[in-house]
């Protein structure tokens, strides 16, 4: 569910499912955080507190 691909899973084809996390391509959209029904993911601001800022979304 995260529209930046932040979180797959690689191998499959091969028979060796690995998760893994791709943190640089996070646009911090806390879909992760709003969508995870366990609410096992810490959502946590980037540096500085204030976030990236994005005028168009």
């Amino acid at each position: 569910y995260c529209p930046a691909g932040v979180y797959e899973i690689v191998g499959e084809e091969t028979g060796d499912p690995k998760f893994v996390i791709n943190a640089q391509n996070c646009v911090h959209c806390k879909t992760c955080d709003i969508k995870d029904p366990t609410q096992n993911i810490n959502w946590v601001v980037p540096e500085g507190g204030g976030g990236p800022n994005y005028p168009n979304m």
